[in-house]
């Protein structure tokens, strides 16, 4: 082995240990973000670091995909760091940061092409299993040289559809998310989008906001009656300036009688605030 090759095999274990506690502790914090709704730092709310983590492609079946992700280090940092077999090590890790790159690609691909949001935290972490499944792969010659290109290719395959074919099945937006206010509305839900109007309410939102998206299909139909005002710039009708002038940062915000009211808000809620009397 040449001194140049000594020096890299020299740097590959402890390269490895260290991008895999960074993205373990990157998981874990994007973890407790998902449990806690709480606010994620260096963005503001409303942002597309809130639209991305609030969204419904953050779990699957009800686990946060960052605790998938926290797993996958973890897994990673081990079999790296415990003793075995140079070809069971490249193996095993081969496989899992494999799939937690093809899981990142499939992510992000839905960042920019369903969500149209970037969650630069999830970008990072999908940096960190880039640069450990790279590493990988180009030591493979070195730490398993009988593994044929065959037997790779087929492996690799087998993981991709494993992992793409799972995720796209399991994910769960097809059953949490497809809220789109078009449901028949009851003479409660009705009554009430048609009493914040004429009280002059209004909903500040952005057409990326899931809570938003919630908010609205809560009225069923009736929503066409509830007075909407488009906060993003990309989105239809958006007028921007309006919500700047107003002070909105969160997304939705509800206008009702002057004052301001941020969050989603149930329907009982909404009778209270605007002093709606149900009767049936």
């Amino acid at each position: 082995m040449s001194t140049r090759e000594k020096t890299k095999s020299k740097y590959f274990k402890p390269t490895i240990l260290i991008l895999s506690v960074i993205g373990f502790l990157l998981s874990v914090y994007l973890t407790y973000l998902h449990y806690t709704d709480g606010q994620s730092a260096f963005c503001s709310q409303g942002s597309d670091c809130d639209v991305v983590r609030q969204s419904s492609y953050s779990s699957i079946l009800g686990i946060p995909v960052a605790l998938l992700g926290a797993v996958g280090y973890v897994l990673i940092f081990w079999f790296i760091y415990v003793s075995m077999a140079r070809s069971t090590r490249w193996l095993l890790l081969y496989i899992i940061s494999l799939a937690g790159f093809a899981f990142s690609l499939y992510l992000t691909y839905l960042e920019i092409v369903v969500i149209k949001a970037i969650c630069p935290y999830c970008l990072v972490s999908a940096f960190i299993m880039t640069i450990i499944f790279i590493m990988l792969v180009y030591r493979k010659s070195e730490l398993y040289p009988k593994l044929s290109t065959l037997k790779t290719t087929v492996l690799t395959i087998c993981v991709l559809g494993v992992v793409l074919i799972g995720s796209s099945a399991f994910q769960s937006d097809s059953l949490d998310f497809e809220l789109d206010g078009t449901s028949t509305a009851n003479s409660f839900q009705l009554g009430l989008a048609k009493h914040l109007r004429t009280k002059g309410a209004v909903m500040y939102g952005s057409y990326k906001c899931p809570h938003c998206i919630v908010q609205k299909a809560l009225f069923g139909d009736a929503s066409k009656y509830v007075v909407y005002v488009e906060c993003d710039p990309a989105g239809k009708d958006a007028k921007p300036t309006v919500c700047f002038s107003r002070g909105i940062m969160h997304y939705p915000t509800w206008e009702i009688g002057g004052k301001y009211y941020e969050g989603a808000k149930t329907l009982q809620e909404l009778s209270q605030l605007s002093g709606y009397k149900y009767s049936q």
